[in-house]
């Protein structure tokens, strides 16, 4: 058997295990940057954004592929809950307040199917849990929207999540297995000849 196909066959091997092993590694859970929590009255027809309650701020963040959110949320009443891929105030422009009648907020989404990154609907007492991962860099803004004739309370828990180190591993990964069965071909062809000769002789 030639030299090289034995080099190539080792280093084939190599790779595949090191793959095999980044793949295992990159399935580890993501990372916690940040916690948010959020506390609103949404008062009747009207939408508001989440309302970030320890930094004082509308919750309005911009994400990239390897972050995400991961929310709990519960509600004290029907609400309509979004997360809209567009800053607040882009969403508020024009209004001059954190209010936003759900008529307008309607005809926004309308006009802007494509801003919605996901909506579900919280009912009294129930918690909603989601993560949120966008494919693009991207502004996330949550939003509430009260449908009902009542003021709603709203309020939960918003985990900003890293996943950079599974992103960048598993990238090394589907890179490293491919490149490792090339080279651990050759090999495996010359083994497989010199069983099928020894069985015909």
């Amino acid at each position: 058997m030639k030299r090289w196909t034995i080099f190539s066959g080792r280093g084939g091997t190599v790779l595949i295990t090191i793959g095999l092993a980044l793949l295992l590694v990159s399935l580890l859970p993501p990372a916690r940057i940040d916690r948010s929590f959020v506390r609103n009255t949404v008062p009747p027809k009207w939408t508001q954004p989440a309302y970030n309650l320890v930094k004082g701020i509308v919750f309005d963040v911009i994400l990239t592929p390897q972050e995400g959110l991961r929310m709990e949320i519960c509600g004290h009443g029907t609400l309509d809950v979004y997360i809209l891929e567009v800053s607040s105030q882009i969403l508020y422009q024009g209004v001059g307040d954190d209010l936003l009648n759900i008529t307008d907020l309607e005809e926004f989404l309308e006009a802007n199917p494509s801003v919605i990154g996901w909506s579900d609907e919280v009912h009294n007492g129930t918690i909603i849990e989601y993560e949120y991962v966008p494919t693009k860099v991207t502004n996330a803004t949550l939003v509430f929207s009260n449908p009902s004739s009542e003021y709603v309370k709203v309020h939960g828990n918003i985990d900003l999540m890293s996943h950079l180190a599974g992103f960048k591993v598993r990238n090394l990964a589907q890179w490293a297995i491919p490149i490792g069965f090339v080279l651990f071909l050759p090999w495996l062809t010359q083994m497989w000849k010199r069983k099928t000769r020894r069985k015909l002789s």
